[in-house]
């Protein structure tokens, strides 16, 4: 009973605080920032001669948002990162900033404080973030089916709570009827009654992340990312005064000195922690995440969907996000020995995922996967310290030397605990900041936030002759700052658009983001195409053909020999093969269809796939097929045939077959073995199901992070 009680008064106080939130807050003058941006090479200068008051290790959403609150306090702020700003999990989230839905299911179901502590906690930080940078987040409309009546009332509560809780700006939630949901989701099952559409956050995490950088860096932090730490420097008590950071792209060292250094490395943090103490105890779980990005046409263009309780008992949700639709489920306990790649059996277990609950007439493939990506949440081990602490989804620790960890976090919160992480840095490490308390909730807005607006897009298309794809994007990109790209665009040659080159036809990527993304770090191909342009997270095929031109634009702008451009572009494309899905891991487990065929038979048709294959990329098109069946024998290609055939090969990319695909599909069309590719196909997908639903090793929801 004593449970319930607290959880009213903290309800009633959350929706209070809430309502009187214009009233409550304290406006702080806004600082201004202190410079344009400097050079990667003048912040590498500065972290040579200075000694700072605070040493950031990591440039993930936390370590950012603890460079841009100390800097923002007037402290002497570094930060390094050993690889790109944003290139760990940070970049690699569902794109949402929730407030936290899950978790409030688990705070009425159980009488959970600290769940419900949480999703105060996240509704609010969601409207800061908001106000910190609108034109990197909006809202978007999630649509929750309801599966039975009895579920109605319970949705509702709870939604109504949820909305209560929340800031009085917040959008509200409705009831929708079957007919009218199933006409915003088609392609939904038709077993629901009815569904609720509530509002969330979402976000370009990436982009998010690299503005918050380059605000801390305007406001006096000295950031440097491909920079390693090697070593902590300790003085004569052995507590931490600095590190030594190894520059990644010329080898160099450099001893930087601060009186506070921050472990902000997310799910390299106990390597950190080691550094300090070589007998640590793991303060991290490696928890994975997985997500794939699918056609435009598996989601509504402004409708998300999120289905806790589908048929497998794992959640399920399809967001749209930058054209494309996101698709993900439940997070996997997996150990960070595994590395960053996906695998194939990942794949599986989402696309059978989709086809449990999409309507049965519509054919879930395997080449709809344009990519596929996945990250390591860094939630903190179930330790006392977890158990007693007020949220339980993230520690702030001080080590025996005197060094400040930070485990946990999601982006709906990663602004408050950067907040709560510099307060301690403050009072251990004696500081004295200009600003005591933190700014960055009220008065603070990201370099490009000021005198951004919705309809911005519409100046850059009258004064600079942009098209309106591409227009919308920069200034939802850059912000006001979008008119300093458009600036820098190259004549396009044609009547229309005036200016903007395409760096490709079916995107609104221009050459001078290129430029700009130099001038904001991008210091390799993988920077760029990976986190200043998304579009190795949103299409790896695509991201393939435009290497050549982006890397060009590159070395223009870094000086690159042919050598270092040759470089890069291998480099770029072993990272979209191995992280972003092109060729996912394959399990042992899992048994191709065999092929048919004699080994005469497969000579002859790979010979031919050979001669087709002409440019060497490993595939040939459907067209050319048809084209080789017929040189073959075959008079007419059935095109429903076709169909049936492509659907149970199953390819793995859109219009176009590699070797082996190629050999099944002639084995069953020249040679009429459709009978057994069907039976063959039925037999591997019970195997992949099998293995998949059985090796998967799930995390409970209060475990999870609490979101989506």
């Amino acid at each position: 009973m004593s449970k319930f009680l607290q959880v009213a008064v903290l309800a009633g106080s959350s929706m209070l605080s809430a309502s009187s939130l214009t009233f409550g807050q304290e406006r702080t003058k806004v600082p201004q920032m202190k410079r344009e941006l400097p050079t990667r090479s003048m912040n590498l200068d500065a972290l040579r001669r200075t000694e700072y008051d605070v040493l950031i290790i990591g440039g993930g959403a936390v370590g950012a948002g603890c460079a841009l609150d100390a800097a923002t306090r007037g402290l002497k702020t570094a930060l390094v990162e050993a690889d790109d700003f944003g290139s760990g999990t940070s970049s690699k989230s569902s794109k949402l900033l929730h407030g936290g839905l899950r978790d409030l299911d688990q705070a009425i179901s159980k009488l959970d404080l600290a769940a419900f502590r949480r999703v105060r906690t996240c509704l609010k930080e969601r409207s800061n973030i908001a106000n910190l940078a609108p034109h990197l987040n909006q809202p978007v409309p999630i649509m929750l089916p309801i599966h039975h009546w009895w579920q109605l009332p319970s949705y509702w509560i709870k939604l109504h709570i949820y909305h209560l809780m929340a800031p009085s700006s917040t959008r509200g939630f409705q009831f929708i009827r079957t007919p009218e949901a199933l006409d915003i989701f088609p392609m939904m099952r038709r077993d629901i009654y009815g569904a609720f559409v509530f509002y969330e956050g979402q976000h370009d995490d990436a982009r998010l992340c690299l503005a918050v950088i380059l605000t801390a860096a305007r406001y006096g932090a000295d950031v440097c990312n491909h920079m390693k730490v090697t070593e902590l420097l300790r003085n004569k008590e052995h507590q931490i005064v600095g590190a030594k950071a190894v520059d990644q792209l010329t080898g160099k060292s450099y001893k930087i000195r601060a009186k506070v250094v921050i472990n902000a490395t997310g799910p390299g943090s106990d390597s950190i922690c080691r550094l300090e103490d070589a007998n640590a105890e793991p303060h991290c779980t490696p928890t994975w995440a997985s997500h794939i990005v699918l056609p435009p046409f598996y989601c509504p263009e402004e409708v998300g969907l999120f289905d806790p309780n589908t048929r497998s008992g794992s959640a399920i949700y399809f967001l749209p996000w930058l054209g494309h639709t996101l698709m993900g489920t439940s997070d996997e306990l997996r150990e960070s020995s595994e590395g960053p790649q996906p695998t194939e059996m990942e794949v599986q277990y989402l696309l059978e995922g989709i086809k449990s609950y999409i309507n049965p007439n519509f054919d879930v493939r395997r080449c709809d996967v344009l990519a596929v990506w996945g990250g390591y949440k860094p939630l903190p081990a179930e330790t006392n310290e977890l158990k007693y602490s007020l949220l339980k989804n993230h520690l702030i620790s001080l080590g025996p030397g005197n060094m400040i960890s930070i485990v946990g976090g999601t982006w709906s919160s990663f602004r408050v605990i950067a907040e709560k992480a510099i307060d301690v840095a403050k009072n251990s490490g004696g500081l004295n900041p200009m600003r005591i308390n933190s700014i960055t909730a009220t008065s603070c807005k990201l370099d490009g936030a000021d005198g951004w607006s919705p309809n911005m897009f519409i100046r850059l298309v009258q004064d600079f002759g942009l098209e309106r794809d591409v227009a919308k994007h920069l200034t939802d990109t850059y912000g006001s700052n979008a008119c300093k790209v458009a600036v820098c665009a190259n004549p396009s040659g044609s009547s229309w658009p005036i200016t903007g080159k395409r760096l490709h036809s079916e995107f609104p990527y221009i050459e001078a983001e290129v430029r700009q993304g130099v001038k904001d770090y991008a210091c390799t191909l993988v920077d760029m195409v990976a986190r200043r342009l998304r579009v190795a997270f949103l299409n790896v095929h695509v991201a393939e053909d435009i290497l050549p031109k982006v890397a060009n634009v590159m070395a223009q702008e870094l000086n690159w020999s042919r050598k270092q451009k040759s470089r890069q572009i291998l480099d770029a494309q072993k990272f979209l093969h191995t992280q972003m899905g092109q060729s996912p891991t394959l399990d042992p487990a899992h048994t191709n269809i065999p092929i048919k065929l004699d080994v005469q038979q497969v000579q002859k048709y790979a010979s031919h796939f050979k001669v087709l294959d002409d440019q060497e990329s490993g595939y040939v098109s459907i067209n050319q097929c048809c084209a080789a069946m017929k040189s073959f024998g075959v008079k007419e290609v059935p095109v429903d045939l076709m169909h049936n055939v492509l659907r149970d090969i199953d390819c793995h990319s859109q219009g176009k077959v590699n070797l082996y695909e190629f050999l099944l599909l002639m084995s069953a069309i020249v040679h009429g073995d459709t009978a057994y590719l069907r039976y063959a196909k039925l037999r591997l997908d019970q195997r992949l199901s099998t293995i998949t639903n059985r090796k998967r090793k799930m995390i409970p929801v209060e475990r999870s992070g609490g979101g989506l």
